[in-house]
């Protein structure tokens, strides 16, 4: 009895170690896909990340992807930096055009308005700046500029963290783009922002390949026109 009892006993631990030995596998191999992943879209949007003077010049626009709104409606320090390197490339001849996109699915909360107010402010004609009130995310941002506005060739202004997934989807989604980094500063959110664009990154992937649509599409208003005419949701 004691044989068989010993028998049993390594049996169980043999069971334990190789099913211990199939869960290693797959977290090592998750890990080692998302860190694949990561790095493999930081590589490829920091060789299309340019300094200013090396932009290209008269591109369709400079698109600017929405970021988090203050309670006084003004933008916060991430999207300001977004918005203030806009206005550096729009006066160095980069783009006639700024494509302001963003979240405005609640009449009390609405990025793009707060991005084009801050705009006229700099000095950026009316005619110029063009809202997205449905640029709920990265990908829709940059579906919608293609499809809606018509973009065929674009500078992104964001933070790296984000620019690097903005020209990765710009890219796969066939947006002639390159980018400019706008993070002159520390924020406070860096940590949870490098966090979350793990889940980001991976969400963009399978957004790719799986041609996925923007949750809304909207008439076509091309980059090409008048702003104005984008103030109002459509």
């Amino acid at each position: 009895m004691k044989v068989k009892s010993q028998w049993k006993q390594k049996t169980w631990i043999r069971i334990l170690l190789r099913l211990l030995a199939v869960v290693l596998g797959i977290f090592f191999a998750l890990s080692g896909s998302i860190i694949f992943i990561y790095a493999y879209i930081a590589l490829k949007g920091n060789a299309r990340t340019y300094k200013l003077e090396d932009l290209p010049h008269n591109v369709d626009c400079i698109i600017v992807p929405g970021a988090q709104v203050l309670r006084n409606r003004a933008p916060s320090p991430m999207l300001q930096d977004r918005l203030d390197g806009a206005v550096a490339m729009y006066r160095a001849g980069v783009s006639d055009r700024i494509l302001v996109s963003g979240d405005h699915r609640e009449d009390n909360y609405n990025e793009p308005l707060v991005m084009y107010k801050y705009l006229i402010k700099q000095g950026i004609p009316d005619e110029a700046i063009f809202m997205d009130h449905f640029g709920l995310d990265t990908y829709d941002t940059v579906y919608r500029a293609i499809h809606v506005f018509k973009v065929k060739t674009a500078v992104i202004a964001t933070q790296r963290f984000h620019l690097q997934r903005a020209l990765y989807i710009g890219g796969k989604l066939g947006l002639d783009c390159v980018g400019y980094a706008t993070d002159p500063r520390y924020y406070a959110s860096e940590l949870y922002m490098f966090i979350r664009e793990i889940g980001a990154r991976l969400k963009a992937v399978y957004e790719i390949h799986t041609d996925a649509l923007p949750g809304r599409m909207s008439p076509a208003h091309p980059i090409s026109g008048d702003g104005r005419g984008t103030r109002q949701s459509f």
